[in-house]
């Protein structure tokens, strides 16, 4: 069977089967054997269509779809968070060193490496990507960082780069160029984006070979219904002899689907893979499709923990949340494991603190759990939430607390992924007497980085070896003004709290310090509870081996399976066809 797809809907790529729709003598003909097919995993961006179909610019906030930029724009190093033994796995860079103080970065690059139009990626594309980003804060993704840290960034020749920082950070690399998780700041060409204006550029230009990349993939099409990338045989890695090309042939992304569609294509094959599903749905499509299998299999949970642990957020700015009373008063209102057992089917864990149940992350809830304890993050206990609230000003005398003629009441943005979780939270938080709702939009992302989402569902871009890179994320030096958008959503400001995420993060991950520098940062982040940790997140993810094979999983987890994750690279290059 042949594979060629052109201004089609998903409706007509269901009724075609995926075969042929021809007409397009300029398209090279591809087998469906030998191409992946995903949908796009953005909602707010590829809804009905992809919206940044012309567009490639990785550091507008909300602005581009994980559909390319997140495994093109290749890394220093990878790191695979799932095993407890896991280094960092070395890319484009062939090593670095710190001073002895940890205020000096020296990065070497890997000899050989090259941009898809044949350019050397060099030591001045790392320099140039650093300092934009740097020049742009706050408006950039990963700007503030940059403008926090970076005193100065220069190369010294082809090969080596040397950035000077503004304070001791030894997790400046792993922070923002090693990728993992949602985790890795992309390094653009320089001789593309010099001269250009980054807030506004679009990156995008068939043309003259737009986007320049490092990855084995360039593009084919791009339209408002699909995006497709074509394996590029003259990829780096193939030609130094660091990486065999890829099996897969081509990606095709389809615009974003409603789970039931998702469910529907990965029955009849249509699909590979997709976003995670909800507990009843993964059942059905292993009932339903005997080549699909998951992280564990055919057998239960489905499923890894990922980096993002799932909190209730606020604008930290806003009345009536900005009183840390307040949010506990919701904490006190909040049953988690009806939460789970309810909203998840008991497929899932509840959680205390905004970190992931990851291997190297474990030791950290360990050292934390008096402190849980001692603030009662835990305690489900409607009462203690009505004592807080009467104290507060509040009087009940219907179903609603009240406090000078107005209902206590909130709306909750969330996005799809907690659709089945957050009716469950609303029925909690009505029975203790808030008029809560929620609101599921396509502007969900931008309403929450402009910070006009007063309360939503959100995960935290977590840690993977260590808790500094989450704690960081309530560091007040990202709060900006309600209407301006800010790297993070959480807006709330705490002195005490942000001297020691600034000490913490001038100390290293193995310094006896730093459990001390955590359960100091903790005692104050679950006294006033910024956000409320509620679950951790499952990635109940299908992979469909009706063509591919070799896909992570809990006895090979070579690297997590999310194909919007920075790590996706690694699963292309070990997928295996089915067909030989």
């Amino acid at each position: 069977m042949r594979l060629t797809i052109k201004g089609s809907t998903l409706a007509a790529l269901a009724l075609l089967g995926l075969g042929a729709c021809g007409g397009d003598s300029g398209f090279k003909q591809v087998p469906r054997e030998r191409t992946l097919v995903l949908d796009c995993p953005e909602g707010n961006t590829c809804a009905g269509q992809i919206q940044d179909y012309n567009s490639f610019n990785p550091f507008i906030p909300g602005g581009i779809s994980r559909i390319g930029f997140n495994f093109l724009y290749e890394p220093l190093y990878f790191f695979n968070a799932y095993r407890t033994d896991s280094e960092l796995m070395p890319w484009i860079g062939a090593g670095h060193e710190f001073n002895e103080d940890y205020t000096e970065l020296t990065i070497k690059v890997r000899p050989g490496v090259e941009w898809s139009d044949g350019h050397p990626w060099t030591a001045h594309d790392f320099v140039f990507t650093v300092n934009m980003l740097k020049d742009h804060a706050p408006q950039l993704v990963y700007s503030t960082d940059m403008a926090t840290w970076v005193e100065e960034a220069v190369a010294l020749d082809d090969l080596t780069a040397r950035v000077t920082l503004k304070a001791p950070n030894p997790r400046f690399l792993f922070s923002y160029f090693v990728h993992t998780g949602d985790q890795g700041v992309p390094i653009v060409p320089k001789h593309i984006w010099e001269g250009k204006d980054p807030l506004a550029f679009s990156n995008y230009d068939e043309a003259k070979g737009w986007p320049v990349v490092t990855g084995p993939y360039t593009i084919a099409r791009s339209e408002p219904q699909q995006r497709i990338w074509d394996l590029r045989p003259d990829w780096w890695a193939k030609k130094i002899g660091f990486q065999e090309l890829p099996k897969v042939e081509r990606l095709i992304y389809l615009t974003y689907m409603e789970e039931t569609k998702r469910v529907q294509n990965l029955l009849t094959n249509t699909l590979d893979t997709c976003l995670e599903l909800r507990p009843a749905n993964i059942v059905s499509l292993l009932d339903g499709n005997p080549d699909i299998t998951t992280w564990t299999g055919r057998e239960p949970p489905y499923s890894y923990i990922t980096w993002w642990p799932i909190s209730l957020g606020f604008n930290g700015l806003e009345d009536p949340w900005s009183d840390p009373q307040m949010r506990r008063a919701l904490n006190y209102a909040i049953d988690r494991e009806q939460l789970v057992e309810i909203g998840w089917q008991n497929s899932g864990d509840w959680t205390h603190l905004p970190l992931p149940d990851l291997p190297q992350m474990r030791r950290y809830f360990t050292l934390a759990e008096d402190l849980v304890e001692k603030h009662q993050v835990g305690v489900f206990d409607p009462d203690k939430s009505a004592e807080i609230l009467r104290a507060k000003g509040y009087t009940r005398s219907g179903e609603f607390w009240e406090k000078d003629g107005e209902t206590l009441g909130m709306v909750i943005d969330i996005f799809s992924h907690f659709q089945d979780l957050t009716p469950v939270l609303i029925a909690q938080l009505k029975k203790a007497g808030v008029d809560a709702t929620f609101r599921m939009t396509s502007d969900f992302n931008s309403r929450l980085r402009q910070g006009t989402a007063r309360s939503y569902l959100i995960g935290n871009f977590s840690s993977m070896r260590d808790p500094y890179f989450v704690l960081r994320q309530y560091h007040s030096r990202f709060v900006q003004p309600t209407g301006q958008a800010a790297d993070m959503p959480w807006r709330w400001r705490n002195t005490a709290y942000d001297e020691i995420i600034d000490r913490m993060g001038q100390t290293p991950v193995d310094d006896p310090a730093m459990e001390t520098l955590y359960r100091e940062a903790m005692e104050i982040w679950l006294d006033e509870l910024p956000s409320i940790p509620l679950v951790q997140w499952p990635h109940r993810i299908p992979h469909n081996e009706k063509y591919w094979t070799n896909w992570p999983s809990a006895d090979n987890p070579y690297i997590n399976s999310a194909y919007w994750s920075r790590t996706w690279l690694l699963v292309l290059l070990n997928l295996q066809p089915r067909q030989a």
